[in-house]
C-alpha cells in the first residue's frame, strides 16, 4: 500500500475517497437507518477527500497518524462540536435530528466526525508532513485579502445579477438581501462539515498532485469529473434526490466554471487553502440571503471562470514549487 500511495498518488487519492465516501453514503439506500445515523454516516462519508489525502500525505511522509497540536484539535474540536449541536437544536431540515432524536450510537459518530476533522487541523503544524498542504487553512495574515475575496465574490455577482435582471425586466428572487442568522450557522457548519473540508483533499491534496504533471486546465478538468461523480450517492440516498445518475447531470454543467475558479484562486493566493474553504462555503449559502436573477448569475459565474483561465493561463504548466516544505 505505501509504495501505491508514493508511486501513484493521484490513482490513490480518487480510490481511497470514493471508497471511503461511497461505504457510509450508499448505506442507507441499502440499509434503512434511523435519522440520526443516517445523518451521521452523510457527514463521516463527507469526509472521504480529507481523510485520503491526510492518511497519503502521513504515510509518504514516514509519520504518525496522530494528534499533532493539541491546542488547535481542543480549539476545532469544541468549536465544531458546538457547532453540530446548534445545527441540531435550530435546523429545521427534515434529515437532520434534533438532539432528542440522537441515540447513544448517533452521539458517538458524530464525535467521531468532530475527531476526525480536529486531528486534520492538528496536523497543520506538524513539521514531519512532507508537503504540509495542511498548514495553508491555518490563517495567514499575509493572504488576508484573498480571504476577502473569497468571501464576497459571489456576494458581488449575486448584486449585480439582481440590478441588471431589474434593469432587463428578468425574473429575480423575491429578495435582495435577506439578514439570516440560520444561514450564519450553517457557513459554519458547511465550512467544517460538509463542503469546506472537502478542499483538503480536492484542491489541498489533489491539485497539488496533478499540478505536479499537468497543467492547472487538465488538473482543473481531472477534479471536476471525480468531484462531480463523487457526489452521486446523494442522488440515491435521498439527501439530494432518489433519481440517481440522471439528477446528477445538472451538476455536470455548473461544476465544471466552479472547478475553474477553485483552481485558480487557490493558485494565485500561493495555495491558500483556507480562502478556497470560505469560498465553498459561501458558494454553498449564498441563495439563503442574498436575492439573484439566476440566469445572470450562472453567466456572470462563466464570465468570471472564463477570466480565471486567462489570467491563470491555465493552458501553461506550471513550474511547481515546493512551496508547502
Amino acid at each position: 500500500m505505501q509504495a501505491l500511495f508514493k508511486t501513484k498518488p493521484i490513482f490513490s487519492f480518487i480510490a481511497l475517497t470514493f471508497g471511503i465516501t461511497f461505504a457510509f453514503w450508499f448505506l442507507p439506500v441499502i440499509v434503512s437507518l434511523p435519522k440520526d445515523i443516517g445523518f451521521a454516516m452523510i457527514l463521516i462519508g463527507a469526509c472521504g477527500p480529507l481523510l485520503a489525502g491526510l492518511i497519503i500525505t502521513t504515510v509518504n511522509s514516514g509519520a504518525k497518524l496522530r494528534i499533532h497540536s493539541l491546542p488547535i484539535f481542543i480549539s476545532v474540536f469544541l468549536f465544531s462540536a458546538t457547532i453540530l449541536v446548534l445545527v441540531s437544536i435550530f435546523s429545521e431540515k427534515e434529515d437532520t435530528p434534533n438532539p432528542e432524536e440522537v441515540s447513544a450510537l448517533g452521539l458517538i459518530l458524530f464525535l467521531v466526525t468532530v475527531f476526525i476533522i480536529s486531528l486534520n487541523f492538528s496536523n497543520a503544524r506538524n513539521r514531519n508532513l512532507k508537503e504540509n498542504y495542511l498548514k495553508s487553512a491555518i490563517y495567514e495574515k499575509g493572504k488576508l485579502k484573498w480571504y476577502v475575496f473569497a468571501f464576497v465574490l459571489l456576494f458581488a455577482l449575486s448584486l449585480i445579477s439582481y440590478f441588471a435582471g431589474k434593469l432587463l425586466g428578468l425574473e429575480t428572487t423575491e429578495f435582495l438581501f435577506k439578514p439570516n442568522s440560520a444561514a450564519v450557522l450553517s457557513f459554519f457548519f458547511t465550512f467544517l462539515f460538509v463542503g469546506g473540508n472537502e478542499e483538503f483533499g480536492w484542491r489541498g491534496f489533489l491539485q497539488k498532485e496533478l499540478q505536479k504533471k499537468y497543467n492547472p486546465l487538465i488538473s482543473s478538468f481531472v477534479i471536476y469529473l471525480a468531484w462531480t461523480l463523487w457526489h452521486l450517492p446523494l442522488h440515491y440516498n435521498g439527501l439530494y434526490s432518489t433519481g440517481g445518475f440522471v439528477d446528477l447531470l445538472p451538476r455536470f454543467l455548473w461544476l465544471f466554471p466552479t472547478t475553474i475558479i477553485y483552481t485558480w484562486l487557490y493558485n494565485k493566493s500561493l495555495y491558500a487553502l483556507l480562502a478556497v474553504m470560505i469560498l465553498h462555503a459561501v458558494r454553498n449559502n449564498i441563495a439563503k440571503v442574498m436575492g439573484n436573477t439566476p440566469d445572470l448569475f450562472y453567466i456572470l459565474a462563466f464570465l468570471v471562470a472564463l477570466y480565471c483561465f486567462i489570467d491563470g493561463k491555465m493552458w501553461k504548466k506550471k513550474n511547481f514549487s515546493h512551496v508547502y516544505d
